[in-house]
């Protein structure tokens, strides 16, 4: 009896350590198999799993000069470039999305086998397994050009994908489009929208070469760490300003931006 009572007791422990491990923010992956290319975001918060798949026929634009691709060539393309960031901003400029980890599966289906556990980790994955039948599920099948759907995107990805924090903090945001570029602006400010920001101008300004991040000298938790993550993903210097609020951030967009993406590989491309 006392040996019963004391593995209830472990049990329980147990558990409540595994409740205490688990997160609350979203799991955000970007899935790359053969034919198809998807995102993930399984939001506790939201109680929401979201999953998008691009059908093998559709394009998708590679920044940097590459170009726009079909999604069934995507993965051999990363898998020969070797470049670690090159997943990553394929699906920031097409989508968004930030991803935490981006994975190579046979089939995008297979996301919910248990190769999920190497990539949730065991306490993560258990999280997802406790929530999942409370969650609601929705799945996204795209067949048709991406700039064909970006009305569709702009409900669906703030809504469905954005980040659950930075969406719920409503980080106002300005876009200064300084590069000479024509379109970057909104090219840059959909991306913004999709990601959760609160996109409130979009301008143009006197051409300048480098990317800024404004912001006030002491912004609040979430705006830092925000215009930290813009500042790396960007190349953009941080300045602040005694005129914004705490949660205000004023991104402005440079000739060396532009240059760094390709922009006008994209634009080009479109005509």
């Amino acid at each position: 009896m006392k040996k019963f009572l004391w593995l209830i007791g472990l049990m329980l422990i147990l558990a409540i350590l595994i409740k205490w491990k688990w997160r609350n923010d979203d799991y955000r992956l970007g899935i790359v198999a053969p034919d198809s290319v998807a995102i993930l975001s399984i939001s506790p918060g939201r109680g929401m799993i979201n999953l998008l798949s691009v059908g093998g026929e559709v394009e998708m634009w590679l920044p940097g000069g590459m170009g726009w691709y079909q999604t069934n060539k995507i993965q051999k393309i990363f898998e020969m470039e070797k470049k670690p960031d090159l997943a990553n901003k394929t699906f920031y400029y097409n989508f968004g999305f930030i991803p935490e980890k981006v994975v190579f599966l046979d089939d995008v289906t297979d996301w919910r086998n248990w190769s999920l556990i190497k990539t949730l980790g065991v306490i993560d994955w258990l999280r997802y397994k406790f929530g999942e039948g409370n969650w609601l599920s929705k799945s996204e099948l795209v067949n048709r050009s991406l700039v064909a759907e970006k009305e569709n995107f702009d409900e669906i990805l703030p809504r469905d994908f954005s980040d659950n924090d930075l969406s719920n903090g409503g980080i106002k945001i300005s876009v200064m489009n300084a590069s000479g570029e024509n379109g970057l602006g909104a090219f840059v400010a959909d991306r913004l929208n999709w990601m959760g920001f609160n996109v409130v101008a979009v301008e143009s300004e006197v051409n300048r070469n480098d990317c800024q991040i404004m912001t006030k000298a002491v912004p609040n938790n979430l705006t830092k760490k925000f215009a930290d993550l813009l500042a790396k993903m960007f190349s953009c210097s941080q300045v602040s300003s005694g005129t914004l609020l705490p949660d205000e951030v004023v991104l402005y967009l440079g000739q060396n931006y532009a240059q760094m993406i390709k922009y006008s590989n994209y634009i080009n491309s479109l005509n």
